[in-house]
Order: structure tokens, then C-alpha cells, then sequence
């Protein structure tokens, strides 16, 4: 694992690089900072409705987010992703060198939350920052007997452009992407 220097060197470079393709990017040191900082995008947004792909981090979060009337879903999210305004989830890795999240999308929430709603929010382990595409499938690979079924590679909010290459945002996805990460989430193993 990369010293703080290098982590904190990793962690810019990903910023620079995810904000260059319209994500957000914040930093903060442990779940009650990420709670704080997702209450404020979910206000920010104005999502009356969060559905969220549950996670060790992810469950943290929600614990310590003030409702304030949000309504909160995470079981039979088919159901509630489509008119939710925002989709939570933690990713697995960040590559800093392109500003990509990777995740284990084999679990059809996941890919429920990141996709449907207008907004994504991404929680992700600042420790799992990697400098290159082969680090993540490395790490991907010694984390688990078998790569996972269905693997995600999310840069910035969904984009698309027709024959005239006129750029649209959101048509097949999220609008935007808010990417939170936490410095001492907690011990993982949730893997």
C-alpha cells in the first residue's frame, strides 16, 4: 500500500483527471465526513428519493446522513432506482491515471444505482487508489479465486453524441457524478 505521500499524490492526479470529464470530486477522512458531505449533495441536488446498493460503507453513510424527509431505498431497488434522484454505491478501485471507477457490477443493484438515477454518488476507500488500468485488475484479481462476472469502468457522467458529434450528457445514465473519497472508512471486509 502506497505511503500518505503517494496516496495523496495518486488522489490529485484522479481529481484532476475525473473533474476534467464533469465529476465531482471531494475527500474526506472517515464515514461521518461522508455522510456530511452526501447529505449536502442530496440537498444540493434536490433527491427527495435515494436508492442505495447496500455496503458495509454504504450502510455507514446512510446511518449518519440527517433524512430531513429523503426517503431511503435499498431492497427492491428494480423497483425504486427509476425515479429516485440519486443512486449510492461504493466502488471497488479508482484509477488515478485516467479518473475511472472501477466496480464489481456482478450484483444488479449495483449497476442499478450507478446507471438509472439522474445522479450517482460513488463512495470509495481512498486506500483502494491505484495509479494504472493493470493495478486494478491486479488488485481486482489477488482479492478474489476468479474476476468478478461483471466488472464497471465508470468516467464521469454518462455522455453521448450523434452523427454530428453534438456531446449530450445523460442520455444513457447519470447526469452527473459526485465521487466521495474516505480516508479511514473502517476495516474493509466486506469484500
Amino acid at each position: 500500500m502506497p505511503d500518505k505521500k503517494e496516496m495523496d499524490k495518486l488522489y490529485r492526479q484522479f481529481m484532476e483527471q475525473a473533474e476534467a470529464i464533469s465529476a465531482r470530486v471531494y475527500r474526506v477522512c472517515d464515514p461521518a465526513g461522508a455522510g456530511v458531505r452526501l447529505a449536502a449533495i442530496i440537498k444540493q441536488v434536490g433527491a427527495g428519493k435515494i436508492a442505495a446498493a447496500r455496503s458495509e460503507l454504504v450502510d455507514k453513510c446512510l446511518d449518519l446522513i440527517a433524512a430531513g424527509g429523503i426517503e431511503v431505498c435499498t431492497g427492491d431497488l428494480r423497483k425504486h432506482c427509476e425515479d429516485a434522484g440519486l443512486g449510492l454505491s461504493e466502488v471497488d478501485l479508482a484509477i488515478a491515471g485516467t479518473g475511472t471507477l472501477v466496480q464489481d457490477s456482478t450484483d444488479i443493484n449495483q449497476r442499478l444505482v450507478s446507471t438509472l438515477p439522474p445522479v450517482h454518488a460513488a463512495l470509495v476507500r481512498t486506500e483502494r487508489l491505484v495509479q494504472h488500468f493493470s493495478d486494478a485488475m491486479d488488485m481486482l484479481n489477488s482479492r478474489r479465486a476468479n474476476l468478478p462476472g461483471y466488472i464497471s469502468f465508470i468516467s464521469g457522467p454518462s455522455r453521448t453524441a450523434d452523427i454530428e458529434r453534438v456531446l449530450t450528457i445523460g442520455v444513457h445514465g447519470p447526469e452527473q457524478l459526485h465521487i466521495i473519497f474516505v480516508d479511514e472508512a473502517g476495516d474493509g471486509s466486506g469484500d
